[in-house]
């Protein structure tokens, strides 16, 4: 990721459509998943610039991690404590009741090592919430400057959570409704080679409100029913018990 997004993110994440509508997919998640919100241990890897670990405070203990140093400043202008760390590289004194990796796997060049670190992070029973961008189709610019390796498929997804000693508790495409308008748009970026920092920039109030609007109707249909496709995959992932 490039060090300048973070201060589009700091700016945006709170309101911005897509990360809105993020946090709350990950929150009925844990709901659905982890009812019992006693005292959880939460790893969030990736953390950004805080906004989420911020919330997930509500569940318990969390642990953020994120390997860019400018990541870390932010969170703690946002008053949360972070360590500077990649997934593969972080030593942990004790395993975790929900690891949360929001758009993590794509930018790791061995992703299936990744996976395997989650796994060994989690306690018995634990659960990883999964989010990666999707489908080959989609890819732009934004990949680019992001310094993705790839995007997935929900099968090669599910696979690589299965064999690396996970059951998948539910699993879907999302940002469906809006995959449409994005897969167009970044079809003609491509053809034209139109070159910019982050599709953050491009986002006034009123476009904002309407994608707020109807991103935000996945949340009811989410995990119920599984989308055909969209812009991006989650998963809950449940750690096999040996």
């Amino acid at each position: 990721m490039e060090e300048y997004f973070y201060n589009l993110l700091y700016k945006h994440e709170n309101e911005h459509w897509w990360y809105w509508v993020r946090r709350k997919l990950v929150h009925k998640l844990i709901r659905l998943y982890r009812p019992s919100l006693n005292q959880l241990t939460i790893l969030d890897i990736g953390c950004g610039t805080g906004k989420l670990s911020k919330e997930l405070g509500q569940y318990g203990k969390v642990v953020s991690i994120d390997k860019s140093e400018q990541a870390i400043k932010f969170c703690r202008q946002n008053r949360l404590d972070a360590e500077q760390s990649s997934v593969e590289n972080y030593k942990a004194n004790k395993q975790f009741d929900i690891i949360v990796a929001l758009d993590i796997l794509e930018h790791c060049q061995d992703d299936k090592k990744t996976i395997e670190k989650i796994n060994e992070l989690l306690k018995d029973n634990g659960i990883a919430i999964i989010f990666v961008p999707a489908l080959k189709m989609f890819w732009g610019r934004q990949d680019v400057v992001s310094h993705h390796f790839r995007r997935y498929s929900y099968n090669n997804f599910y696979h690589m959570f299965q064999n690396s000693g996970f059951t998948v508790l539910a699993q879907s495409y999302f940002n469906f409704f809006l995959a449409g308008p994005i897969f167009i748009a970044r079809k003609i970026a491509n053809l034209l080679n139109i070159k910019f920092d982050s599709e953050l920039k491009y986002n006034n109030p009123f476009i904002n409100s309407v994608c707020k609007f109807i991103f935000n109707i996945e949340i009811y249909l989410i995990p119920k029913i599984k989308l055909p496709l969209g812009v991006s995959l989650l998963g809950v992932y449940k750690k096999t018990k040996i």
